[in-house]
């Protein structure tokens, strides 16, 4: 309700919330930093982290302390989680009505890169910290844990610090509100640009586009968000649509606009090489999420690579 209330309203109109949501979004991620290395650390002071590095290294594999560090750091199945990271930083399919609705396009695009320098600082500081907390988990020492979302992780917080009753503080149930709050703040972002697309371009009565752009996603949402496939949909949905779609596109389109005016130089092959080892990356990681071989993701890298900058090379 609370988004589709928001959908109604002009860009310009709605940024006062979407400033307040994100500083929620910030403050929040910074307590869950926070919490999670408290955690961690609750752990090493009682020596379960010490007792898990034992247990796993108890076969006697050379450098199996090396691959404990590893295990934790990048998780049992880290490929899996480019697609869900993709579909997170999706918001960059919004440049072009951005810039069309923007006073300037420089702010545009300020902000978009200012976006994406954020996402990437929360993902890594929020990563790095509760990666040891997952791994006590996904092993059973923490009691109750059976999930490594991060707000289980959150949830769990009392547990391993002594909390009243094994429950978390009201400042991290708080927080969790937040978090959950801000994520939604983007939607009627991207219902708002989609219903001006449609007005605008494709020729749709507000109505109609109204109804397409901010009540049918939801109610799509409502049916298939606690669907077994939901999770697998997000993750190649991300793989293989939002991967080319939102990075690889438009960089191809960039290089042939170059060709077009002529301005084809250093920054052109620049803009190729980007293109041309960004595709690959993705089309590897999808080899290595349907193969789990590093070596058909490596051929397909390299032969992806080839094909792409081939054209390039021969112009």
């Amino acid at each position: 309700v609370f988004s589709v209330g928001m959908g109604t309203v002009d860009l310009d109109e709605m940024m006062g919330v979407q400033y307040s949501l994100f500083a929620c979004l910030i403050i929040s991620c910074v307590r869950f930093a926070y919490v999670l290395r408290k955690m961690s650390l609750g752990l090493s002071d009682e020596g379960e982290m010490m007792d898990m590095t034992a247990a796993a290294t108890e076969e006697g594999s050379v450098g199996g302390e090396e691959e404990e560090v590893l295990s934790w750091f990048v998780g049992p199945n880290p490929f899996s989680t480019i697609g869900p990271i993709m579909f997170n930083f999706a918001f960059v399919v919004t440049a072009p009505p951005l810039v069309s609705l923007a006073k300037k396009e420089s702010i545009a695009y300020k902000a978009l890169g200012m976006a994406c320098v954020a996402m990437g600082v929360l993902y890594t500081m929020v990563g790095c910290v509760g990666a040891p907390v997952a791994n006590a988990v996904r092993n059973g020492l923490i009691e109750g844990g059976d999930d490594t979302n991060l707000l289980s992780l959150i949830l769990l917080s009392g547990n391993v610090e002594g909390g009243a009753d094994g429950r978390p503080s009201m400042i991290d149930l708080f927080c969790i509100g937040t978090f959950g709050l801000s994520t939604v703040a983007s939607v009627p972002v991207y219902c708002l640009l989609a219903k001006d697309t449609l007005v605008n371009d494709a020729g749709v009565a507000r109505m109609p586009a109204f109804l397409l752009s901010n009540v049918l996603p939801w109610l799509l949402v409502a049916l298939t968000y606690n669907a077994a496939f939901f999770e697998a949909f997000v993750n190649w949905s991300g793989l293989l649509i939002l991967g080319y779609s939102n990075f690889s596109l438009p960089l191809l389109l960039d290089v042939k606009l170059k060709k077009v005016r002529s301005l084809l130089g250093e920054e052109g092959s620049i803009t190729s090489v980007v293109f041309s080892f960004l595709t690959a990356s993705i089309s590897a990681v999808i080899a290595i999420s349907i193969t789990n071989s590093l070596a058909i993701a490596g051929l397909l890298f390299g032969a992806v690579m080839i094909a792409s900058m081939w054209p390039s090379q021969r112009n």
